[in-house]
């Protein structure tokens, strides 16, 4: 695990529409200033229908979240931010779609390692779906389609060996047993209306549902929402 500063936090959303992921979102814009400013990434969208409007679905997150105040600007190309330049954002906002695409060009970009040393240096990231599964150690986790045949399936490995499974479903649960068994790795799954805040190595579960841990040794842990655990 990279040495994160104590007053950094991740946010990992399991995925769903606004109104499922509304608990962790308002943590994330609870924490922004007035008048403050974030950066959003909708980059994982890039090539789907979805990606043009992207920028008007957040404008409605934080009218929802009665942040009107706050301003965000969307990255359409990772390649024209460096450390200083997103310094000066009060967070990262990065969301859902193909995690295979997202990953490879946020590190083709060289915006990976501007974005690991923004989290390293106390700013605070959130990961929505595709956003949060690239925040682990594998990100082999999920069902994208592989159009680009990325063989690469290492993570930035912020979560202490952790991987992340989203959208998980109940019915998943032999699936992620036996990923964990065949890597011998950690594992936490987290459904739709449910994500994490991690701050300072403790993970906390926000939303409706439990998170549910797959633990290298074979064991499984619920967390209920308003629960925490160590990574």
């Amino acid at each position: 695990m990279r040495n994160l500063k104590e007053n950094n936090r991740i946010y990992l959303s399991g995925g769903g529409n606004e109104k499922q992921s509304f608990p962790l979102d308002k943590f994330f814009f609870d924490t922004l200033p007035k008048n403050g400013r974030f950066l959003y990434i909708p980059i994982a969208l890039r090539g789907h229908k979805l990606y043009s409007t992207a920028h008007l679905w957040m404008k409605n997150i934080t009218e929802l979240h009665e942040r009107t105040d706050v301003q965000f600007e969307t990255v359409d190309d990772p390649s024209k931010y460096n450390l200083e330049v997103i310094k000066e954002f009060d967070g990262i906002y990065i969301g859902g779609g193909n995690t295979w695409s997202l990953i490879q060009e946020i590190r083709k970009s060289g915006f990976a390692d501007v974005l690991i040393q923004y989290i390293e240096a106390g700013g605070q990231v959130y990961g929505g779906s595709a956003g949060a599964i690239i925040m682990g150690k594998r990100i082999d986790t999920h069902d994208d389609e592989n159009k680009i045949g990325l063989q690469d399936v290492s993570g930035f490995n912020l979560l202490n060996n952790f991987s992340v499974a989203c959208h998980f479903k109940n019915e998943q649960n032999d699936r992620f047993k036996a990923w964990v068994s065949n890597h011998n790795l950690p594992i936490v799954c987290l459904p739709e209306e449910t994500g994490l805040v991690i701050e300072s190595g403790v993970a906390l579960c926000v939303g409706t549902k439990p998170c549910v841990i797959y633990f290298s040794n074979g064991t499984k842990k619920e967390v209920s929402p308003e629960e925490s655990f160590d990574l």
